[in-house]
């Protein structure tokens, strides 16, 4: 009698425990939602009390909203241009001069706005420095082997030049240049020639974009420093050439090289920064009342020769229409093209291209 006794408890309770366990599944779940549902809600609300403090502290003048939104609209700027912002910046050479012919770029730094000491001579056992503002360009190459110091200074200087670049300092060897000299250049602005002998420097500046480029370029047999400084308006003396410099050209070799004179890469059109060349020009031919000038357009040997000759006669005309426009006589000025048929240098380098690539007076 007392085991069907006990099967009927055994069965109640079981079902009674099912039951129950199911009853609890059920508050537990809900439990969680509810839990969650509250959870969510306490995240937005802490979101919104958050970004409400934000408003209070930036309306007060908190700077940390500044630097937030700075933050921001570069990022901003570069998603929308890719070449807009230092963190965009996918590297490489500075877009103003290539470097030597199989050179190694082995380390590149780039400032938006720095100031940098740019040295310009040497005063007893210490260097004469100016210091300059702007964007800071800072590259260093290994130099291929078998190449002097000479050749690959001289390589870039000649590409400067052919943009209108002008020397303002130049120094060979250490005992004269003084690079170890307390303080030393490195400490000075990151130029480490070390303690060899056989080295080179020069600094200049140029015309360049709406404003001017100040360039040092150090040498020596292993290693090449590029500075390169950009000012963000025109100088009063960024002039590539001068009126009495073109007299004197002229009077020595009966041509001159009219420097300062740009054009893009394949066209004829006048850039904006030719017009302090062209200016100086202007007033060699009002200084001199009977002179009179042909203006030879010269190409590399890019491209091919008809194009060449039809490029550098268009050239040639460009500069002689903006003389003209600026008041001088027409016959006074005669335009020729002469194409890649009188080079001045090697057209195997991109230095020795740039120099071919230029406008010269000729006297008549």
């Amino acid at each position: 009698m007392k085991q069907p006794f006990m099967a009927i408890v055994l069965t109640v309770s079981g079902s009674a425990l099912l039951a129950a366990g199911s009853a609890i599944a059920f508050d537990f779940g809900d439990v969680l939602k509810r839990t969650v549902e509250r959870a969510t809600q306490s995240e937005v609300q802490r979101k919104v009390d958050q970004e409400t403090r934000k408003t209070v502290r930036c309306a007060l003048g908190d700077t940390r909203c500044e630097k937030a939104a700075r933050a921001d609209a570069e990022a901003d700027a570069a998603d929308a241009d890719p070449a807009a912002g230092e963190h965009a910046d996918a590297g490489g050479d500075h877009p103003l001069i290539a470097p030597y012919r199989g050179s190694v770029r082995k380390e590149r730094d780039v400032d938006a706005f720095n100031e940098y000491l740019r040295i310009v001579g040497r005063a007893g056992k210490a260097a004469k420095t100016e210091r300059l503002e702007g964007k800071l360009t800072r590259l260093r190459y290994d130099n291929p082997k078998g190449r002097s110091t000479f050749e690959i200074e001289r390589n870039y200087r000649d590409a400067l030049t052919a943009r209108g670049f002008r020397v303002d300092y130049e120094c060979v060897k250490r005992t004269v240049c003084g690079t170890t000299d307390k303080p030393s250049w490195q400490s000075l602005n990151g130029i480490n020639l070390g303690i060899a002998g056989d080295v080179r420097y020069f600094t200049g500046k140029l015309a360049y974009g709406s404003g001017a480029a100040y360039v040092s370029v150090a040498v020596n047999p292993t290693v090449t420093y590029v500075h390169v400084l950009e000012t963000a308006s025109m100088e009063r003396d960024m002039v590539a050439v001068d009126a009495d410099a073109l007299a004197a050209g002229l009077e020595k070799d009966g041509r001159v090289r009219l420097d300062g004179i740009f054009f893009d890469s394949g066209k004829a059109l006048l850039k904006p920064e030719s017009n302090p060349a062209l200016d100086q020009a202007v007033q060699l031919l009002r200084q001199q009342a009977s002179l009179k000038l042909l203006i030879a357009g010269h190409t590399d040997d890019t491209g091919s020769h008809a194009a060449n000759q039809k490029l550098s006669q268009q050239r040639a005309e460009a500069v002689r229409n903006a003389l003209l426009a600026r008041g001088i006589a027409a016959d006074r000025l005669t335009a020729q093209g002469f194409g890649s048929g009188v080079p001045l240098a090697d057209n195997a380098s991109d230095a020795g291209r740039a120099q071919n690539r230029r406008v010269e007076l000729v006297k008549q």
